[in-house]
């Protein structure tokens, strides 16, 4: 079941913070990209799964210039109150548009997944109080992860003229309901410095013997024959390079090194070990190891956010990773297939012909680069 109303069930205001001065990032981060979209566009397409209504928050001219065509924008009222002042704008705004509640998401945290923001919106309508997704320190949630009652606005203008601006305080001061949506730490970090975005990437995608791997290779191939500085990451399951015995096994398995560095003269490789339960998110993978790649083409991860080339075999499979329907909603760049019957929404290439890894490179090129 969708995580929207309807028009006469509590209306939910989605707002993108997207106020801060950016300091240490050194420019707007809002205008800063991921895999080349906006972080304020990224947030806009989260929130707008769950709210009724989108706007954002921002005081930049630059931003607000940005967005305007697109969503509702607005500065903050109070000055000089970091992401309090844009919380009151924010609420200040849903009054105005008749909202009961607000969703808050900043700008800068670009990778909380589309369900926490749902399963934030599902207990908001059932407790009618503060909502915020669960987190570590130092408040134990995440107070620009959440969703808030209108009817704080009061509170909230008590804190501004006390002159307390921390976010956690103030959620802290409501009692929320906080709320384990499931969402691994890694998810809720923060762009502070350019560093922290990694390069543009995407992925190909294709069910088993779909001949995924020989395009991925071939694409590869024909980017670095452009010039382009391109990195490649492989998705897999249960795989082991360490050998038992070895001396980086003993660092790791009996010393308890989280991370071993094999470096030789001719190349190196790093191993490590994540989070029990979940795997490292690909993003942080990218900006840790593949800071310096121009373009990255991945294969695999179907389910992360990046942009996509499927190739879908009918002798292979009898159904695509993602068909026609879904590729309309997860940025598809190009389908390479034999059944361009499917109305693909997307550029559509013959997987046996000579040209194909090149048109390939052209999509991602001009979608990335």
């Amino acid at each position: 079941m969708s995580a929207r109303t309807g028009r006469n069930e509590r209306p939910l205001l989605g707002v993108v913070l997207a106020g801060g001065e950016s300091r240490r990032f050194g420019s707007p981060k809002a205008l800063a990209t991921l895999h080349a979209k906006p972080l304020w566009r990224v947030a806009v397409e989260r929130l707008s799964a769950v709210c009724d209504r989108v706007e954002v928050s921002a005081n930049d001219p630059l931003v607000a210039g940005a967005v305007r065509s697109t969503v509702g924008v607005f500065a903050d009222r109070k000055a000089n109150a970091g992401p309090l002042g844009g919380m009151h704008a924010a609420w200040r705004r849903a009054v105005e548009l008749g909202s009961e509640g607000v969703m808050v998401l900043a700008v800068d945290t670009p990778w909380v997944p589309k369900e926490t923001l749902v399963r934030l919106a599902e207990q908001w309508r059932l407790h009618g109080r503060a909502c915020t997704a669960a987190a570590g320190p130092p408040w134990g949630f995440e107070p620009l992860t959440a969703v808030y009652p209108v009817s704080s606005l009061e509170t909230l203008e008590d804190a501004l003229r006390r002159g307390r601006h921390k976010a956690g305080a103030f959620a802290e001061s409501l009692s929320p309901v906080v709320v384990d949506t499931g969402a691994a730490p890694a998810r809720f970090r923060s762009v502070n410095r350019p560093a922290d975005l990694p390069p543009p990437a995407f992925s190909i995608v294709g069910n088993k013997n779909s001949g995924k791997t020989t395009l991925t290779v071939a694409v590869i191939a024909e980017l670095a024959r452009r010039g382009r500085r391109v990195m490649s990451v492989k998705h897999g399951h249960h795989f082991r390079l360490d050998t038992p015995g070895t001396d980086s096994w003993r660092h790791r398995h009996e010393g308890g090194a989280e991370r071993v560095l094999l470096a030789g003269p001719d190349e190196f490789a790093v191993m490590g070990s994540w989070e029990t339960g979940s795997e490292p998110p690909l993003d942080l993978l990218l900006s840790r190891h593949m800071p310096e790649a121009e373009i990255v083409v991945v294969e695999g991860y179907r389910h992360e956010e990046l942009p996509k080339v499927e190739i879908f075999r009918s002798e292979a499979q009898p159904e695509p990773v993602l068909g026609p329907q879904a590729a309309r909603d997860r940025r598809v760049l190009a389908v390479v297939t034999d059944r361009d019957d499917l109305q693909w929404p997307a550029r559509v290439l013959d997987p046996d012909a000579a040209d194909t890894p090149a048109r390939v490179a052209d999509a991602a090129e001009g979608a990335l680069l």
